[in-house]
């Protein structure tokens, strides 16, 4: 009765967490202290005061987290971005996910060699995705005629491409488990399609790692993006001024802004260290949801596996 009681702390915490994290990153925009384009504007007793940034954080209300070198309140920065990163990193997971069941469901169940989709496998897990992805987006990153939300979508395509095969190979040998069970195999027997075997048997048996595979995805591509933006490739376009030679995350994406922010390791931190905060919140966010999900799943089954 004991084991009963005790509470899932990793899952209620990510839950709160992530649900928190989507809140952002719908209402973010609407949620805004200022607009995109307003700089530093101070007034202490009705009078203007001059301000020069970067601005420390908690020393001005109207900028409570600060403001980044060139005057943008970087609160406002983070909510206009939250979309960006949520929702990219979300929507590689699906496409990731869809791509992986259909090819990993197929090649679980068929009786014929894989051996050329199974190379390629091999091959893509012997480089790193995001230097593919690296060389993919950085001729076209910087183009101003591209919308941002064309690179984004060319984005999610060429990571979802180049990470399915993976998600494939994790799907393939959890179907190989179930297919190679006594009561698969009855189904056969009795003349079950290869469609009816997958919908009524397998799926059922494999959903909750689907489900923990969907958001470990999440995680891979917010890892991706980080890795990305330290090359200055930043998720919906990179804006480069010169003379000196500077880097802008277009979108404001969370990555981003950490990666145009990194020269800020020396002086004025906190331009640098509060952007990767949120993004490390993000990251552990769906990890822990992960982890919760898996401990919630392996208790549900150790309940049912004696009825």
């Amino acid at each position: 009765m004991s084991d009963k009681r005790k509470w899932n702390f990793y899952l209620i915490i990510s839950c709160i967490m992530v649900v928190f994290l989507l809140l952002i990153a719908i209402f973010g925009p609407a949620l805004a202290p200022h607009r995109l384009t307003d700089s530093i504007t101070i007034y202490q007793y009705g009078k203007k005061e001059m301000a020069f940034p970067p601005l420390r954080p908690f020393t001005y209300k109207e900028f409570p987290l600060g403001t980044d070198k060139w005057g943008y309140d970087i609160l406002t920065l983070l909510l206009y971005g939250a979309k960006y990163t949520v929702f990219t990193a979300m929507g590689i997971a699906i496409l990731r996910l869809l791509l992986g069941l259909c090819i990993g469901l197929w090649t679980g169940i068929s009786k014929k060699k894989i051996n050329t989709w199974q190379a390629v496998e091999n091959s893509l897990s012997y480089v790193p995705s995001f230097l593919i992805i690296f060389f993919i987006l950085w001729p076209i990153s910087f183009y101003y005629n591209i919308k941002p939300i064309l690179l984004i979508l060319i984005f999610v395509i060429i990571a979802s491409l180049i990470g399915f095969p993976t998600v494939a190979g994790t799907i393939r040998e959890k179907t190989r488990q179930v297919y190679q069970a006594s009561f698969v195999e009855s189904a056969i027997t009795t003349g079950s399609s290869k469609w009816k075997i997958i919908k009524n048997h397998i799926i059922p048996h494999i959903k909750e790692d689907i489900v923990i595979l969907f958001v470990l995805e999440i995680v891979t591509a917010i890892t991706i993006m980080g890795q990305l933006a330290l090359f200055n490739v930043f998720i919906g376009g990179t804006q480069v001024e010169f003379d000196p030679v500077l880097y802008h995350s277009i979108t404001k994406e969370w990555a981003g802004l950490v990666g145009q922010a990194r020269d800020f390791i020396w002086r004025d931190q906190f331009v640098l260290f509060i952007p990767l905060l949120f993004l490390l919140y993000a990251t552990i966010s769906f990890q822990l949801l992960a982890f919760g999900l898996k401990k919630f799943f392996d208790k549900q089954y150790k309940r049912s596996r004696w009825i």
